[in-house]
């Protein structure tokens, strides 16, 4: 009952932290709206493919391949251009393939424009899904990085109860307004990611006090701390 009670005012002592810390609130508060949006989408894309494809096992078929790319491209993406560079190109390919899957053209029987652009899309909402675990564990602080993940997760679960109820417009309306739906929240996670600091090459924040002081902004070069003068406000 006591390690209870330690646990839980732990948690709310890191709770208080963030009026402390508005640069960490700000991270946090932006962090959780992408992780929405990356269930939301994901499991929209992924409770919808009886709607997009002719043959919902070739659909799924070809889904578990794109998300196979999705892994393999992940890392090295985020390597070459960095996290926040990645999130913006994941979340602006979420946004074309939307608009793309609007005009009706048949390639085939079976192959359309929307057929296609949905899985393109689901691939890069995928790689941005997997980013989000790595750019979120990177913006948190060490001292925080745990409750901070929970609370994205979280998000990411609320999200994916939204993300399949979406897709249920298919049956309702027009696809063109599914389409928008899921192209309108991508923009907003590029938006989101838009205004969080880039986290690739630079110190790890250990305390919330690191992401003001600019301890945190120091980049990295071959084992040697060099300073960013990039602080955040």
């Amino acid at each position: 009952s006591s390690g209870i009670n330690a646990e839980s005012q732990f948690f709310w002592e890191q709770i208080k932290d963030f009026k402390t810390h508005p640069a960490m609130l700000k991270r946090t508060l932006l962090g959780c709206i992408c992780w929405f949006m990356c269930g939301a989408l994901f499991y929209g894309f992924s409770f919808g493919w009886s709607k997009i494809g002719s043959n919902i096992y070739t659909a799924y078929c070809f889904a578990a391949v794109g998300n196979t790319i999705a892994f393999a491209v992940m890392t090295p993406t985020c390597n070459l251009i960095g996290r926040r560079k990645s999130g913006l190109v994941f979340f602006g390919i979420v946004v074309l393939s939307n608009l793309l899957a609007m005009p009706d053209v048949n390639f085939s029987d079976k192959w359309t424009l929307n057929y296609v652009a949905c899985l393109i899309g689901s691939i890069s909402v995928l790689a941005a899904f997997l980013l989000m675990y790595l750019f979120t564990s990177e913006l948190a602080p060490t001292s925080h990085r745990g409750m901070i993940m929970s609370l994205s997760s979280s998000c990411a679960r609320l999200g994916s109860f939204a993300g399949p109820y979406i897709s249920l417009l298919y049956k309702v309306t027009d696809r063109r307004v599914t389409a928008g739906v899921f192209g309108g929240m991508a923009l907003i996670g590029v938006a989101v990611v838009f205004f969080l600091p880039d986290t690739t090459g630079v110190r790890i924040p250990e305390v919330p006090g690191d992401l003001t002081s600019g301890t945190e902004y120091q980049k990295v070069e071959n084992g040697t701390q060099v300073p960013n003068h990039e602080e955040e406000a």
